[in-house]
């Protein structure tokens, strides 16, 4: 799974606000003018990764753009102060979504650690967890043998979790 950057972010909110499969910044910029949070998304996707022509094009061509990117353009995302509260609320949406998987991971290690001890103290094999869980020999053991955290959920470790606490 390739890890999500900022900038991929921000043209997945784009898509999702607008309900379009594209990557075109005009059509976004056309869509912009009567959605106001489809504006400043697409603001920030031109002041932070578009060069300057094609961001004067755009701008040009649709003058709504024109004030709030350039109030953005030079300025990253730390440098967003209370006059640019909206766009600093975007930035720290995307910061949680990419520590959300941070978060899991670390529980599902707490998990995973927790499950292989109790499996020792109480003689419980991986056998018996996927069996009785109905789940993935190979992701089972790559999950408890080498704590491998890709392979299973967050469910599913804690259904792992309370099934060797049974």
């Amino acid at each position: 799974m390739r890890e999500l950057t900022f900038k991929s972010y921000l043209m997945r909110q784009m898509g999702e606000l607008t309900g379009l499969k594209s990557s075109s910044l005009y059509r976004f910029a056309a869509l912009s003018e009567n959605n106001a949070r489809l504006k400043d998304v697409l603001c920030l996707y031109l002041s932070l990764y578009v060069e300057g022509k094609l961001r004067n094009q755009l701008t040009k061509k649709y003058p709504y753009l024109s004030t709030t990117c350039k109030a953005l353009v030079g300025k990253t995302p730390e440098q967003f102060d209370e006059s640019l509260s909206e766009y600093k609320t975007i930035y720290e949406n995307y910061q949680n979504l990419v520590n959300k998987k941070i978060n899991e991971d670390k529980i599902k290690l707490m998990m995973q650690k927790k499950i292989v001890e109790i499996q020792r103290k109480n003689g419980i094999s991986n056998y018996a967890i996927y069996k009785n869980l109905k789940l993935n020999p190979g992701n089972v053991n790559a999950f408890l043998k080498n704590a491998d955290l890709n392979k299973v959920s967050l469910i599913t470790a804690r259904n792992m979790l309370s099934f060797v606490n049974n």
